[in-house]
């Protein structure tokens, strides 16, 4: 069987940026792997109006191409996009992993996610919801301690000064469409962070058991690619 290759997609607020230094960990052990940002997140210039969460599976899709043995790995909210992708992906995909993302059973949209893991109310306390401008703004120096608390100073640093605003319509329409059927055909499996100040990790250990899909942990925050890529690229690799 050909080699696996990753796909990395990231949380809301931030971009493929988040996952550099895991890439750079992957490349030197001769791993490939990409990363896409999310409709006007990262990089990407899209206007808010145009930024769904149709549009980032669409984007999704189209990265997968032709080419076929993708892992996808959801970071956050991130996990509903992987999930959706890999269904429409046509045998594409060779499995999913949830990094201290929402792991969801068929049919579900992001109400249901939420409802059951619910980000911590500090971290809640530093976002916004604007429904003037369709943006869910962040403020980086309050939400430094939930997101990189295990992250290095200037790495950290660096991250705060990348975030950008979560565009609203995610929230409201993103959606689980397959069958359980179709679903349980895709291998998955999450790793869940137990030192996670955003997504508490009993909750997303509950959300990963409701969803049959096996689990392991790693001692990090909620973003183990920018505090530990080592570890996590032996997680991904399935290295003990």
């Amino acid at each position: 069987m050909a080699a696996s290759r990753f796909l990395f997609v990231h949380d809301a607020w931030h971009g493929a940026w988040s996952f550099d230094l895991v890439r750079l960990e992957l490349e030197r052990r001769a791993v490939p792997s990409e990363a896409i940002d999310l409709p006007g997140l990262g990089d990407d210039a899209t206007p808010v109006a145009e930024a769904g969460f149709q549009a980032g599976v669409d984007r999704l899709i189209d990265r997968i191409g032709m080419r076929r043995n993708w892992t996808l790995v959801g970071h956050g909210l991130g996990g509903l996009y992987v999930t959706e992708a890999a269904l429409r992906a046509s045998g594409k995909v060779r499995g999913v992993v949830y990094v201290a993302a929402w792991v969801p059973s068929a049919a579900d949209d992001f109400k249901s996610v939420n409802a059951r893991a619910r980000p911590s109310d500090g971290f809640a306390a530093a976002t916004r919801d604007d429904p003037t401008s369709e943006l869910v703004t962040i403020d980086p120096a309050r939400a430094k301690e939930f997101l990189y608390h295990d992250v290095a100073p200037g790495i950290a640093a660096a991250a705060c000064a990348r975030l950008r605003p979560q565009p609203r319509e995610p929230y409201e329409h993103a959606k689980v469409d397959g069958t359980a059927d179709a679903l349980a055909k895709i291998p998955r499996k999450a790793i869940v962070a137990e030192r996670d100040r955003v997504l508490g990790a009993e909750d997303l250990v509950a959300l990963a058991e409701r969803a049959g899909v096996p689990f392991e942990t790693i001692a990090t925050g909620h973003c183990p690619f920018l505090s530990a890529p080592k570890q996590i690229s032996d997680r991904l690799l399935g290295v003990k």
